[in-house]
């Protein structure tokens, strides 16, 4: 037998899943499903609710498209990844996509009482809804909470924080965990701000840096949450700093190509001067045969 639980506290598709554990987000494959989901729905939204949005297991990935011609138009349970069901009701029609992520909500209209229409509506995960958990009964551990005013102990499911939330709008409550004599009477008082009730009704730490809430890096802390960016002085220091590396570097560029331009001119003169010098020795050698032969011959002649 399946046990549901109604989650008012909104969360992101993925983090619904998390919080469900070991639970699942709920499926409504079979019509009695379905009407068992609506039921616990018109039992737990508050009279002035006129309408209502929950998250159940039913995602699309990535790279599978939408199928308008089956029941569930491609969407898949996230218990078993089947695509059966008894249920073809959507309030609106997928957008057409082969590319793009999705996850489908429970959405309907209420009158105080019941629920007068339902359907399923698909969107991106990334939104934060209210969700649906269902688990085995036979793994629900319970809270056996006594009425501080009187009356009869009830059986709230340790994981199910809206049962406990309702009791506790009734009148304060003395809890044990499993028949140990662990004191929650706080279990009943709001959580400070920056905290959440998890699965087990504990106030934990919200992660905000989850929203990315921050333009730059964000770091989370208890209660809290920290936007890491440059101050003004760093972005000063940066222009200057920068600006100055980069006269640097050119200054030394150039200082490099002066060098060598320098060099291969002297190299070029010393080359000339190699060559003149050359020339100059050869003349002269040339010079001083013609002489010795002129000598020579006056030599003869006399």
């Amino acid at each position: 037998m399946k046990r549901y639980t109604v989650h008012l506290e909104p969360a992101s598709f993925d983090r619904a899943l998390q919080k469900c554990s070991p639970g699942v987000l709920t499926t409504l494959s079979t019509a009695q499903e379905a009407a068992d989901i609506l039921q616990l729905v018109s039992g737990v939204l508050p009279n002035y609710y006129n309408n209502f949005t929950f998250w159940v297991g039913l995602r699309k990935s990535k790279n599978e498209c939408v199928v308008p011609e089956r029941p569930l138009k491609g969407f898949k349970w996230t218990t078993n990844g089947s695509q059966e069901s008894e249920v073809d009701r959507w309030r609106m029609e997928p957008e057409a996509t082969c590319t793009a992520l999705r996850c489908a909500v429970l959405s309907g209209e209420f009158d105080g009482s019941t629920v007068t229409s339902w359907g399923f509506i698909s969107g991106t995960c990334k939104v934060s809804y209210p969700f649906i958990c269902k688990r085995d009964r036979q793994e629900v551990r319970s809270f056996t909470c006594t009425s501080l005013l009187g009356g009869n102990n009830v059986q709230v499911d340790c994981w199910s924080g809206v049962r406990l939330q309702l009791f506790c709008s009734g009148s304060p409550v003395a809890c044990h965990l499993n028949g140990s004599a662990v004191d929650l009477n706080d279990v009943c008082l709001p959580c400070q701000d920056g905290y959440q009730r998890d699965a087990a009704w504990r106030c934990v730490d919200v992660d905000e840096c989850g929203n990315s809430p921050c333009r730059h890096s964000c770091v989370n802390t208890p209660g809290s949450y920290l936007c890491v960016c440059y101050d003004r002085e760093d972005r000063s220091t940066s222009r200057i700093l920068i600006p100055g590396l980069v006269a640097v570097l050119v200054l030394v560029l150039l200082l490099v190509l002066l060098g060598v331009v320098v060099k291969c001119c002297l190299m070029r003169r010393s080359k000339k001067r190699a060559m003149k010098k050359a020339e100059k020795l050869a003349m002269e050698s040339k010079d001083g045969g013609r002489d010795s032969l002129e000598t020579t011959n006056e030599k003869k002649a006399t």
